[in-house]
C-alpha cells in the first residue's frame, strides 16, 4: 500500500515518467543535482551529435 507522506513546503514534480515528492529540506541539493546532470548530459549529446562514439563518451 503506497502512503502519502508530505509536509508543508515539500515540493511535488512530476513529468511522464512519474512523480516525487521532494522534502523542503532536500529541495536545493535535488537543484543542484539534476543541475549538473543537465551540463553532463548536454555535453554529451553534443559530442553525439557531432559523430563521436557513445561507448568513448561514458
Amino acid at each position: 500500500m503506497w502512503r502519502n507522506h508530505r509536509k508543508s513546503g515539500d515540493w511535488i514534480v512530476g513529468d511522464d515518467d512519474g512523480v516525487v515528492v521532494i522534502p523542503k529540506d532536500k529541495v536545493e541539493d535535488v537543484i543542484h543535482s539534476a543541475e549538473e546532470t543537465l551540463k553532463r548530459e548536454t555535453i554529451i549529446r553534443e559530442a553525439i551529435e557531432q559523430g563521436k562514439s557513445i561507448s568513448k563518451l561514458l
